[in-house]
């Protein structure tokens, strides 16, 4: 759920709220005008790459605080393991996995993993939100907050383990409810087939897993910050907390230099649609530098969270104020040129404009304001700016162009600095990140949601960037584009739409499988589903409603064949359900005792059988098919055939795959963690929990 308000009114709120300790809100409403939001690369360890959505012809080395949206790709090497969090949403990257982020906005997150073991961490969610992971053959929607394991190996078959919680697995036109303690395997595409096991032994990749998880119960920043402030709890290991009577508790970090200032260690990027992008060097830098505000007491820098009383917090892209000027600087939009561009952190006091959104380029007047941070600017050159280099390295140090810049008037909207390729390519890391494989990066995925097309390249976007004077693109405007294009739609990876036409149903579940539930029939709810007619929404936010004729794009949508009715859902769902409840069929067979039915005396033959047969068809073949026939819930069907469980045979170690022992716990050196607030760790309650 987002904020709701004015442009005007984002800038008076800041300003009144901000005057009360302990009440700083940050919220954009309409002046944002999208729900897009990002993923961060929260921790990291061995070799991972990157590759963007409006870059999808290079893989870069990622690097600790990059900022991840719809079309983004992730690859963890063959060493290599991530940590990625979202809004309530924590994702663990095994070694040699594919990951794949199909759609992310407030309310919707939708990956994919194309190859892999990743395990999800869902700490919070409204009842509005949808969680969706998509592989080669399945489509995982996360009901309720829980910890969940989803596996694919290298014929595209799935396994997904239920920890903790409850999901709906969708394959095949049918989907299956699983609960906490199952695991499900699924093999096969077009007809897959299904079993449902208990859960197989926790190995390493769970040990380590379990071992990350438990790094957040001691966390004490969310004492003090929004729970929806990701990267809060990695502030306990970087700094402490104290209370500033004007301001409530602050943070402030430590073992930083005497002349630091926040935002200097780092690097601007471009990613649509907020444009210029702050992207941290420092360990701990993405709370203070997307969320709250800045403030200096006795020589030593605060920074001020948003309140925990706040439910909702917008994420910006960094929250300074810019300015620019020096010789060769135009006011005007341009690539390359000269002069410099500045930039200072804004107090709780200072007004904020956006510099992205459908106002970014409308004139604002905030009038002569007394900037509180304006004599800490810090300056590099426009090159060095609109290439992505590493600020520590190319700042301005000269005190005259430093006092110069610093008395400019502060930039309103848009950035008049056009980006280059190197504004999405910076170079985090010297040489090439690990790329994978091309079958890899080319396999269809099975997705229950319609995601939306692929973000439009980076060279299809500058012609418009410059034309909106250096705005950058709004999600619904780049989606407008991409339908526009020659090539066709396409998502950030191909799609097998799960549902069928008609409402076949192909999963079934496996000859040898005697405790795995009948499948349901796709439910179908107030959200587009992927059909071959329709396998896109037009923007991130589409619905059913807007869902838009388009040409798609060769091998974007992978169509099942329809294949002829052969019987398989009776010979397969006999073993399961059907073959208990046949035993009594054979004594109502018996009636054929009533040969003499050719005869007059009809009623006769079949009076004196049916004191026999009424007390057996009653109770058993009577009453038997009728729970049957009406489950009320998957979870009822469930408890129908629940019986002795088998354990899930065990499958490979991510681990030990890549080469790390049992009980590898990851980097000792690592301080803090780098995830959800989860101070309590109850048990989850269930949907809709917070």
């Amino acid at each position: 759920m987002r904020l709701n308000s004015s442009r005007n009114l984002v800038i008076s709120a800041v300003l009144a709220v901000a005057t009360a300790p302990g009440l700083l809100a940050q919220g954009y409403g309409d002046a944002q005008d999208f729900q897009q939001t990002v993923a961060r690369v929260a921790w990291l360890t061995g070799e991972s790459s990157l590759q963007r959505g409006d870059d999808p012809d290079h893989w870069e080395p990622l690097a600790l605080n990059v900022p991840l949206t719809i079309g983004d790709r992730v690859y963890a090497g063959p060493t290599g393991r991530l940590e990625l969090e979202a809004p309530g949403f924590r994702v663990f990257v095994a070694p040699g996995t594919e990951f794949t982020t199909l759609n992310l906005t407030e309310d919707v997150q939708q990956y994919s993993i194309s190859q892999g073991t990743a395990t999800f961490r869902l700490s919070h969610r409204d009842d509005e939100d949808v969680i969706e992971i998509d592989t080669p053959n399945a489509a995982i929607t996360l009901e309720v907050t829980g910890l969940y394991r989803v596996s694919v190996d290298r014929n595209g078959n799935t396994r997904v383990s239920v920890q903790r919680g409850e999901a709906r697995v969708a394959a095949g036109g049918g989907e299956v409810s699983l609960r906490t303690g199952d695991e499900m395997h699924v093999d096969g595409l077009d007809e897959p087939e299904y079993d449902v096991f208990a859960l197989s032994t926790a190995d390493s990749w769970d040990r380590w897993v379990d071992s990350r998880e438990r790094r957040r119960h001691a966390v004490a920043s969310y004492n003090y910050a929004s729970e929806d402030i990701l990267g809060a709890s990695d502030l306990d290991a970087y700094g402490q907390w104290q209370n500033v009577p004007e301001y409530g508790h602050v943070w402030s970090p430590a073992n930083v230099a005497v002349d630091w200032a926040p935002y200097r260690l780092g690097r601007w990027i471009w990613q649509d649609p907020w444009g210029w992008t702050w992207v941290s060097d420092e360990p701990w830098g993405w709370a203070p530098y997307h969320y709250g505000r800045w403030v200096t007491r006795s020589n030593r820098w605060y920074w001020v969270p948003v309140s925990p009383n706040v439910r909702h917090v917008d994420y910006a892209p960094a929250l300074v104020a810019f300015v620019g000027g020096g010789p060769g600087w135009s006011g005007s939009i341009s690539i390359g040129g000269g002069g410099f561009v500045g930039w200072f952190p804004l107090g709780p006091r200072d007004p904020f404009v956006p510099w992205w959104g459908r106002h970014a380029a409308s004139p604002v007047r905030a009038g002569n304001v007394p900037y509180a941070n304006r004599a800490y600017v810090t300056v590099v050159s426009r090159g060095s700016f609109a290439g992505a280099q590493a600020t520590q390295s190319g700042r301005v140090r000269d005190v005259r162009i430093l006092q110069e810049i610093g008395r400019q008037p502060v930039l309103r909207g848009p950035l008049p600095v056009l980006p280059t390729a190197q504004s999405i390519r910076p170079a985090f890391v010297t040489g090439a990140g690990p790329r994978p494989p091309d079958w890899m990066q080319t396999r269809a995925v099975a997705a229950r949601l319609a995601p939306p097309p692929a973000p439009p390249a980076f060279t299809e976007k500058l012609k418009v960037i410059r034309e909106n004077r250096g705005a950058p693109m709004t999600p619904s405007a780049a989606g407008r584009l991409a339908l526009q294009s020659p090539a066709g739609v396409r998502a950030a990876v191909p799609i097998r739409p799960v549902t069928r036409d008609g409402g076949r149903v192909d999963l079934a579940p496996r000859r040898d499988a005697v405790e795995a539930p009948p499948p349901d029939p796709i439910r179908f709810g107030g959200r587009a589903l992927a059909s071959p007619q329709a396998p896109f929404i037009s923007h991130p936010s589409g619905s059913r409603e807007n869902v838009q004729q388009m040409r798609v794009a060769p091998g974007a949508v992978s169509i099942p064949l329809a294949k002829p009715a052969r019987g398989r859902e009776e010979e397969r769902a006999k073993p399961v359900v059907a073959a208990p409840q046949a035993q009594p069929q054979p004594q109502i067979q018996a009636q054929p005792q009533a040969p003499p039915r050719p005869q007059v005396v009809q009623p006769q033959p079949r009076v004196q059988p049916q004191p026999q047969a009424q007390p057996q068809a009653q109770p058993q073949p009577q009453a038997q098919p009728q729970p049957q026939a009406q489950p009320q819930s998957p979870s009822e069907r469930r408890e129908m055939i629940r019986g002795p469980r088998r354990v899930a045979p065990s499958g490979p170690d991510p681990l030990q795959e890549s080469g790390r022992g049992k009980g590898d716990k990851g980097d000792k050196n690592d301080k803090g963690d780098k995830g959800d607030k989860d101070k309590k760790d109850k048990p989850e309650k269930g949907r809709g929990e917070r």
